[in-house]
């Protein structure tokens, strides 16, 4: 194949999403965060990456990732957070936005 023939493979665009996680009375924000920084998606080319700043204030953890925009990115991420029962007492998204 010479070099005319090849395809130029499209960026991928990726949503960035700001969100909050609040942890159970007793559960450790560090620990849950990193159990939340393991989530795997369902497609491995989603490309979900985790920003490494983030902050914990009052047992909220304030975090920021990256996801291809064609995932859904309530079920791939938020909903995993929401079924973390026992550990999770609430969470939501402050802003999301498609970078381009």
């Amino acid at each position: 194949m010479s070099d005319a023939e090849v395809e130029e493979t499209p960026a991928q665009v990726l949503r960035m999403a700001n969100i909050w996680v609040k942890a159970a009375d007793g559960v450790d924000p560090e620990a849950l965060f990193t159990k939340i920084k393991a989530i795997e998606t369902s497609q491995p080319d989603y490309n979900l990456k985790w920003d490494d700043k983030y902050r914990i204030e009052a047992g909220k953890i304030y975090c920021t990732f990256t996801i291809a925009l064609e995932a859904d990115f309530d079920e791939e991420v938020m909903d995993v957070i929401e079924y973390m029962e026992g550990e999770v007492t609430g969470q939501g998204i402050i802003f999301q936005t498609a970078m381009e």
